[in-house]
């Protein structure tokens, strides 16, 4: 009578402790999904600032560009005439310098494309070294919780030879 009341209590003891560490275990997968989640918002939100300061600079630029090219123009109107020659020769001129402007236009998309590469690597590093951290914390739980397992189920064997 004495050993089934043995048997029930340590089977019972058993189970709170596996009961206990899935707690634990639950409880450290949510912690880890926390971070995880806080890292990626915060990741979203440096992206986000960077993004809106590139999208002013370029701004900016376009409108120092087109600032640049009217009184370009309108030096070029002081200087030429009305007559057809000078008007051949401002076509020519404008046609040169909308050249310029396209192929700086150009250059810049491609910088802002390799910015973006970088930021978009950059986010990726930090989401993955993230995910690694959180599943290394989740796996430090989960051995904390399998031993605690394993030594009970160790112990109810002895128990039951």
């Amino acid at each position: 009578m004495a050993t089934q009341q043995k048997q029930a209590a340590t089977k019972s003891t058993l189970k709170e402790v596996v009961v206990e560490g899935a707690e634990k275990l639950e409880q450290v997968a949510k912690e880890a999904t926390t971070q995880a989640t806080e890292a990626v918002s915060e990741s979203k939100d440096k992206l986000e600032a960077e993004a809106k300061q590139l999208n002013a600079s370029v701004q900016d630029q376009l409108r120092q560009l087109k600032q640049d090219v009217l009184q370009k123009l309108d030096q070029i109107k002081a200087q030429f005439g009305n007559s057809q020659k000078d008007l051949g020769e401002l076509k020519e001129f404008v046609k040169t310098e909308f050249n310029n402007v396209i192929e700086d236009l150009s250059k810049l998309g491609k910088e802002l494309k390799e910015d973006v590469t970088q930021i978009s690597g950059k986010h990726k590093e930090q989401l993955s070294e993230t995910f690694k951290r959180s599943k290394e914390h989740t796996l430090e739980a989960w051995k904390k919780v399998v031993p605690v397992k394993a030594d009970i189920t160790d112990k109810t064997t002895d128990l039951k030879s």
